[in-house]
């Protein structure tokens, strides 16, 4: 369990990087303006709120992540470019909305179907991490003893962490209504996929056979889709 400081800490990074940066990307200089809009303080409200459930929900996962077996290769490029991407998606689509450049000019409406998605992205996300539990690491990698999750999300998605990433995202962009978080999404999801093959060919190196079989009854990130 983490200690009581581990828990305020890991509650100022999430709040810092999902409500500090928008803030920062709209204008501290034009804070009232950004709270006048019911569905951007609802943003600020629900992502507080999502950051305690995540610390409710997950209290032990990736405490393990020094134990490592092996890594796929270039794994660190793709892990600082999601890092780059998502980072941007918080300020820039904040910052086009204040700024009223790049949007979608739907009303409000696009707002509350934004934040509507944005709660199952984070759930998902927080799932895919509690079902790998001390297994769970940001990066591509395998760890001693390392075994085949398939039980709760994973049971029909082979990635649902990187599918709740996509859907979390896409809620902030809309929540903002900004058509450059959209494109920027569509550049972090290209990445996602370029993981998601390393890390196949890292599990298929692993499991052989037994990763076979996995593949045949579930879904890389999209039922019925991919």
């Amino acid at each position: 369990m983490r200690s009581l400081p581990r828990y305020f800490l890991a509650l100022l990074a999430g709040s810092i990087i999902f409500i500090g940066l928008p803030l920062l990307g709209w204008g501290l200089g034009n804070l009232p303006i950004f709270f006048e809009n019911p569905a951007r303080t609802a943003y600020v409200v629900i992502i507080f709120i999502l950051q305690i459930f995540s610390l409710i929900y997950n209290p032990q996962v990736g405490q393990n992540q020094e134990n490592r077996k092996s890594d796929a290769p270039h794994s660190k490029l793709d892990l600082i470019l999601i890092q780059i991407f998502s980072l941007g998606i918080v300020i820039l689509a904040p910052f086009s909305d204040s700024h009223s450049s790049g949007v979608f000019n739907t009303g409000n409406i696009i707002r509350y179907i934004g934040l509507f998605i944005t709660i199952p992205g984070f759930v998902l996300m927080q799932a895919g991490e509690k079902y790998l539990a001390k297994q769970f690491s940001i990066e591509v990698t395998l760890q001693k003893d390392h075994q085949l999750i398939q039980s709760g999300p994973y049971k029909v998605i082979r990635h649902p962490r990187y599918l709740g990433i996509l859907i979390f995202f896409t809620g902030i962009s809309l929540t903002f209504r900004s058509l450059l978080g959209i494109v920027l999404v569509a550049v972090l999801a290209a990445v996602l996929v370029w993981r998601v093959f390393a890390e196949e060919t890292l599990m298929h190196q692993e499991f052989g056979k037994e990763w076979e079989e996995y593949q045949t009854k579930t879904w890389r990130l999209i039922p019925y889709i991919f």
